[in-house]
């Protein structure tokens, strides 16, 4: 995922304010952090700055960060990803797309991102997430078809 010098800077302050998730665009792409295999969040705190080494490190603390760019534009979808997927990484897909996130009650709200790509609205990734600050369950849960 990009983005990690300004996730290092803005993350403690997530972690502070138990922000649930964090939405960010600019990559034509769509990714999202692991929260539902192994109900494990991911913090990419240790950024080295210098050298662009990455090394993402199990923090419940963390929100889910979300990765969505595939509104659509002039340059196309951005297929150049990391390759093997890494474990921190729960979906992903180079494709065109748009998200919902219902929000149901002040505990617990329901996020799903649709793949677009051939003029159909068809449901790719979902999952249920609790609020932190209402509701301090450390984990999210995967919707089930």
């Amino acid at each position: 995922m990009e983005g990690e010098t300004m996730r290092v800077m803005y993350e403690p302050w997530f972690v502070q304010y138990k922000v649930d998730m964090v939405f960010a665009g600019h990559v034509h792409a769509y990714e999202r952090t692991e929260c539902t295999t192994h109900p494990e969040r991911i913090s990419n705190v240790a950024y080295n700055v210098v050298n662009g080494e990455c090394t993402p490190i199990k923090d419940q603390s963390a929100p889910i960060y979300v990765t969505i760019g595939d509104g659509g534009n002039l340059e196309g979808l951005d297929t150049n990803m990391t390759e093997p997927q890494p474990a921190y990484s729960a979906f992903r897909e180079a494709s065109f797309g748009h998200a919902t996130l219902a929000i149901k009650n002040r505990t617990h709200a329901y996020y799903s991102w649709h793949r677009n790509q051939d003029g159909y609205a068809v449901e790719a990734d979902r999952l249920w997430v609790n609020n932190r600050f209402w509701h301090p369950v450390d984990e999210c849960t995967a919707a089930k078809s």
